[in-house]
């Protein structure tokens, strides 16, 4: 179960879409963070998202020790302790929860998580506009229309494909960012 240590301070700054970037009015204790931080950052020695969330005291299961009874739950809550600390997602409505749980535990937040200049949010498209993402846009995201469109102009479509889910509609936002991605 993901759990939020209650002791541990976190930045309750509300983070918007648009950077300020470092022109622009900013908490001068977050830039100087942030500063330090990127200056010694490397990608071999960087800590990955999934530790940086274990550091702020936050339980990450393995995917294969959460129980089909609780999954849901404990997929909910990484999602929102991703999106407490600016990181939200898009298109993830044509995995189950276990696979996403999966997908973001052993990939997505395996890899090093360079530091984030203040005022911006990291974005993890499920369904990323190139290779493989397209046919699965096609198949699972795009709209009747769309699909009409295209085969009357002779683009090839991948058959309409059942999502599993209906859990885009219900991820948080940013404040500022459109309700809906996918």
């Amino acid at each position: 179960m993901i759990m939020h240590n209650p002791h541990t301070p976190r930045n309750q700054r509300p983070r918007t879409v648009e950077s300020s970037g470092i022109d622009g009015p900013l908490d001068h204790s977050e830039l100087l963070e942030w500063l330090s931080t990127s200056r010694g950052w490397r990608p071999n020695t960087a800590p990955t998202w999934i530790e940086r969330l274990r550091v702020e005291g936050v339980r990450l299961p393995n995917a294969d020790d959460v129980c089909d009874q609780t999954i849901a739950s404990v997929t909910q809550r990484l999602i929102l302790s991703l999106a407490e600390r600016g990181v939200y997602l898009a298109h993830t409505d044509h995995l189950t929860d276990r696979e996403l749980y999966g997908y973001l535990i052993d990939t997505a937040l395996a890899i090093p998580a360079p530091p984030r200049q203040p005022g911006t949010i990291e974005l993890i498209d499920l369904c990323p506009p190139y290779g493989e993402g397209i046919e699965l846009m096609l198949a699972c995201y795009a709209s009747d229309d769309v699909r009409s469109q295209l085969s009357v102009q002779g683009v090839s479509l991948p058959p309409r494909r059942t999502k599993p889910a209906k859990r885009d509609g219900q991820l948080p936002r940013p404040p500022g960012f459109p309700e809906h991605l996918g």
